[in-house]
């Protein structure tokens, strides 16, 4: 029986060296790429990672006011400070919210999102999530810049209908060149 089986294996090695003689078959395979610049390296103004912001404790009717307003300083190195640069936000772990025909970090309270701002230089610009947004950060030195963000609770529903509690969000700040 063995001797069955060893012959039977013969016979289809044989059998397969014949057919990959009579059967060709090419696969052409391109490869690509775009060389860049080093991405860029963002920080916070002591280190920390990840950067917190705290709202600490507010009441409901102090959305949308300076009480509910944090503004934070992020440091850019490693980047060719001679071509324009670009944020982009990109929530992790939470979705986006529609707040006045943008979309702004949403948190884990209904109706309840984090609005970012750039702030550099005295000119407010508003960043949305997920899009790829100029900024205009500030030469420290010759291999640091510094960009001033502020993030703002605001509610989408009425202040009535906010759930009260603890929330959370989380977000993703990259540079980028634009």
């Amino acid at each position: 029986m063995m001797k069955i089986l060893n012959k039977i294996k013969l016979l289809l090695g044989l059998c397969t060296s014949f057919v990959s003689l009579f059967c060709h078959s090419d696969v052409l395979i391109n490869v690509s790429a775009t060389m860049i610049s080093p991405a860029c390296n963002i920080r916070s103004e002591n280190n920390s990672s990840p950067l917190k912001i705290n709202f600490n404790t507010l009441n409901p009717e102090e959305l949308n006011t300076s009480i509910s307003t944090r503004n934070f300083p992020v440091y850019i190195t490693g980047c060719d400070f001679s071509k324009n640069l670009a944020i982009i936000l990109n929530p992790k772990g939470t979705n986006t919210l529609l707040y006045n025909g943008k979309k702004i970090l949403a948190t884990n309270i209904d109706g309840l999102g984090i609005k970012f701002n750039e702030i550099t230089g005295g000119t407010t610009r508003s960043l949305e999530m997920n899009q790829t947004q100029r900024i205009y950060p500030e030469r420290i030195n010759s291999a640091l810049y510094r960009m001033d963000l502020q993030a703002q609770l605001v509610n989408s529903i009425p202040i009535t209908q906010l759930q009260l509690g603890k929330f959370t969000s989380s977000v993703t700040i990259a540079v980028t060149y634009y």
